[in-house]
């Protein structure tokens, strides 16, 4: 009896031992090997995408609002597009938001309803009549305002940086609306194109 016990014992050990082994084997062959990890390269998706641009300043801020407006689940990104030489016809800085309002009012009895408010640091208060690519442009602007007897204005050439706006997989409701949203922004252009995204 002591003997089929010591051999039970015995083989129930072999045993224990020998599904560890087997168990420890299927491990080390299913567990994934990283050959290289530091090789691994993502491969960029193509997607479809509506460029709109080029934008100055004030006009992306405008661009971005109305477009919140319209759509405001879109996906879009802000991409620099180039920088160029722009006039900006302007009354300067005024010393207060209240002489900024007085000069608001004189504008707007002499017919002129196109102007911006700046509001940022160094400009603060300054009345913007308008941005202008070509010279020629801004000074015929600048003429016209005189002839109405808006005296202070001036034209100051700026170096400016153009953005553009990429709508990520547009569909065709937003992009017949965007050719329609287009038309108001002067100097812009829409373009269908393919965009990458990791």
């Amino acid at each position: 009896m002591k003997i089929i016990f010591i051999t039970l014992l015995i083989i129930n050990i072999a045993y224990q031992i020998g599904m560890r082994l087997e168990f420890a084997e299927q491990r080390a062959t299913s567990a994934p090997v990283l050959v290289n990890p530091e090789k691994i390269i993502l491969v960029p998706v193509q997607e479809s995408c509506l460029v709109w641009g080029n934008f100055y300043e004030e006009q992306i801020k405008y661009a971005e609002t109305v477009l919140s407006e319209l759509f405001p689940d879109l996906f879009y990104s802000q991409e620099e597009s180039g920088d160029t030489i722009m006039y900006w016809l302007h009354i300067p800085q005024l010393p207060n938001k209240e002489a900024a309002n007085r000069e608001i009012n004189k504008l707007r009895n002499h017919g002129i309803v196109s102007f911006r408010v700046k509001d940022d640091g160094k400009w603060e208060n300054a009345i913007s009549l308008g941005m202008f690519y070509d010279q020629k442009d801004a000074l015929k602007q600048f003429k016209e305002i005189e002839k109405k007897g808006i005296t202070n204005a001036k034209i100051e050439e700026r170096s400016v940086i153009l953005k553009k706006i990429v709508i990520h997989n547009p569909t065709p409701r937003i992009k017949e609306q965007m050719q329609k949203l287009v038309e108001q922004f002067d100097e812009t252009q829409l373009a269908q194109d393919k965009c990458e995204r990791l």
